[in-house]
């Protein structure tokens, strides 16, 4: 009888054991204070991490490499060297990472759960230090998702979050109108 019991109760702990609890705080993010066409300098900062993201660099630096790809691009071409102005700075930072990577999801399957990134990015004017903006991103890989693409939606979400970013980025450059988290699943 003992027995019976035990089989559930363990499947009931790994079930347990792979869930990923980062959520974001909200779905969509306000405008910011203006338009970000008001200025005519644009500087990406490197990515900063929260303490408990520190242990993900691999992840980390994939999200780097995808920042400077989209945001740094779109902010290259927005660049006004011709004119002195106002100059937006743009600080990412990664508050909560679950990344599994295609090791872990070969051995382990769904079972090693889902991936996560929560990220916000400060928009601030350099010359003032006010803050034009503060919106949160979020993107997600489902467990069995990346259990069927051997790792490739866990990869894909660390592509997405950046993209999720720079349409912020276009959404708001002629007129501040806000926009999605990513977790409308528009861009999941």
């Amino acid at each position: 009888m003992k027995f019976r019991l035990l089989i559930p109760a363990g499947l009931a702990l790994v079930c347990c054991a792979c869930v990923t609890n980062i959520h974001p705080d909200v779905t969509g993010n306000p405008p910011p204070t203006e338009a970000f066409s008001h200025f005519q300098h644009f500087m990406l900062e490197p990515i900063k991490v929260s303490d408990e993201v520190v242990h993900e660099n691999a992840a980390v630096d994939k999200i780097s490499v995808y920042m400077q790809q989209r945001v740094g691009t779109t902010l290259a071409g927005w660049e006004n060297r011709s004119q002195d102005g106002r100059t937006l700075d743009v600080q990412p930072y990664i508050v909560q990472l679950k990344f599994v990577s295609g090791g872990k999801r070969f051995f382990a399957g769904a079972l090693a759960g889902s991936s996560a990134v929560l990220m916000h990015v400060k928009f601030t004017d350099a010359q003032t230090g006010r803050v034009i903006a503060d919106p949160e991103f979020y993107q997600r890989a489902a467990a069995y998702g990346g259990a069927w693409s051997f790792g490739g939606t866990d990869n894909g979400m660390l592509a997405r979050i950046s993209t999720v970013v720079q349409q912020y980025l276009d959404h708001n450059y002629a007129q501040a109108i806000g926009g999605p988290t990513g977790l409308d699943g528009s861009q999941q």
